[in-house]
């Protein structure tokens, strides 16, 4: 959306409309690329080994650099600008740093590279297209494309989309994960598309729109993902409703309260016996499905280095943690798991606890900040109102799973699609 601040779009040339339609093709192409992945239908087991293939590795390059190019070629220079956000270099500057900090620092620093590549993909998402409703298209493409995969697999290749009884997740038989390695990866997938299709329906789409939303929907539901089925109609009502009621200052007030609750009552309650004491009060028994032990065993093990961090994909599944003292009491073994299962516990053992000040200033207060200075235009509300429900499932559901900077992850690139489209509707008009 970069020439959405064009004062006059009347005169449509046959050139300029064929530099639209590249454009266009080329936001659908991206968006699809990064939601269906370059490895789908992967299975958990395979999806780490995937996550750094060479596949996945040329894909998201080409992307970026496909994207890269194409803000040199068609993105207006004021939101080229808008792009260089100086919080946004900080955090980049964060993730350089962490690769120093690992004892890898060669597969760190590969990591971060592809993980950049990938966000400077994402960032062609929202700028390519030449309008609002050239967006739509983009959205509409790229969800129909994830749902027809996914509906096609359940059908036609069951074993590849639905969870079986066999590997160490046998509870899972018989849940949908679609195209994605797991159900906890389709599902806030799903959820952000089941959004994308209530946009369409909200813009006057309303046939495109309700099919997205419907077959969204009852995919949420088929993954048994719980947390999911309970934040999606909440995030939703939350954010068209608070708008009616109170605004645009409403939603976040009401956003911002519940994300510093959620912090305190996980990782908070790992942290502080009084907090716990809180929880268990509130949730008597609740350990978050043994995550709390693995917070613990986290928080215990980058004691050492909790303000530089471990550096940049470079603490699970590495002898940082193979290494570590293993408390007999754990009801998970750390020495298996691929994440902390928090993504703001993440950041703080890749980075230190100042990156992830930062991250939060970077993924919360500023989008917050920014959906509050929206333009006030009827496209723009729409848009803000999407991505701020797309980046508030993802912040949430984000305290007991981890997204936040992983390069083949669709639901990261949708949380920094979300970020990004935020930052534009606050610094220019939309058109239709």
């Amino acid at each position: 959306m970069s020439s959405i601040a064009a004062p006059n779009r009347t005169d449509r040339s046959a050139e300029r409309r064929t530099v639209d339609a590249v454009r266009t093709a080329l936001a659908a192409t991206i968006l699809t690329a990064l939601l269906v992945s370059f490895t789908p239908f992967v299975a958990v087991s395979e999806a780490s080994g995937a996550s750094g293939n060479i596949v996945n590795q040329l894909g998201y390059s080409a992307l970026g650099i496909a994207a890269l190019a194409s803000h040199f070629l068609f993105t207006d220079r004021r939101v080229a600008l808008a792009l260089l956000r100086p919080t946004w270099l900080v955090m980049l500057g964060f993730l350089i740093l962490s690769v120093a900090q690992s004892n890898w620092p060669d597969l760190a620093l590969r990591a971060v590279l592809f993980s950049l590549f990938a966000m400077i993909a994402a960032t062609g998402v929202v700028s390519l297209p030449p309008d609002a409703r050239t967006f739509r298209k983009v959205l509409a493409v790229a969800a129909l494309a994830v749902l027809g995969l996914s509906y096609f697999g359940i059908v036609a290749m069951p074993a590849a989309a639905i969870h079986d009884a066999s590997g160490a997740e046998s509870q899972h038989s018989g849940l949908w994960r679609g195209i994605y390695s797991h159900k906890n990866v389709a599902a806030p997938v799903m959820a952000a598309l089941f959004f994308a299709g209530l946009y369409l329906v909200r813009s006057g789409e309303r046939g495109i729109g309700w099919l997205i939303t419907v077959l969204a929907g009852l995919f949420v539901y088929m993954t048994g993902s719980k947390t999911t089925a309970g934040l999606v109609p909440f995030v939703a009502f939350l954010i068209i409703a608070a708008r009616v009621f109170g605004g645009r200052v409403l939603p976040v007030l009401i956003l911002g309260v519940a994300l510093v609750a959620m912090a305190l009552l996980t990782v908070g309650a790992a942290l502080s016996p009084t907090l716990d004491g809180v929880l268990q009060q509130v949730l008597p028994g609740t350990t978050f499905t043994g995550r709390m032990d693995l917070w613990r065993f986290a928080l215990d093990t980058m004691a050492p280095r909790q303000w530089s961090g471990f550096g940049f994909e470079s603490f699970w599944l590495t002898d940082n943690v193979f290494r570590a003292e293993m408390p007999f009491e754990l009801s998970w073994d750390p020495r298996g798991i691929v994440n902390a299962h928090s993504g703001y516990l993440d950041i703080a053992i890749s980075m230190g606890w100042p990156a992830l000040f930062v991250a939060s200033l970077v993924l919360v207060v500023l989008p917050f900040k920014d959906y509050v200075a929206c333009r006030p235009s009827q496209e723009n509300e729409r848009l803000a109102d999407f991505f701020l429900m797309v980046l508030a499932f993802a912040l949430m559901s984000s305290f007991l799973e981890s997204y936040f900077f992983k390069r083949a992850d669709p639901v990261w690139m949708l949380t920094w699609i979300a970020v990004v489209g935020l930052r534009l509707v606050s610094k220019f008009r939309m058109t239709a």
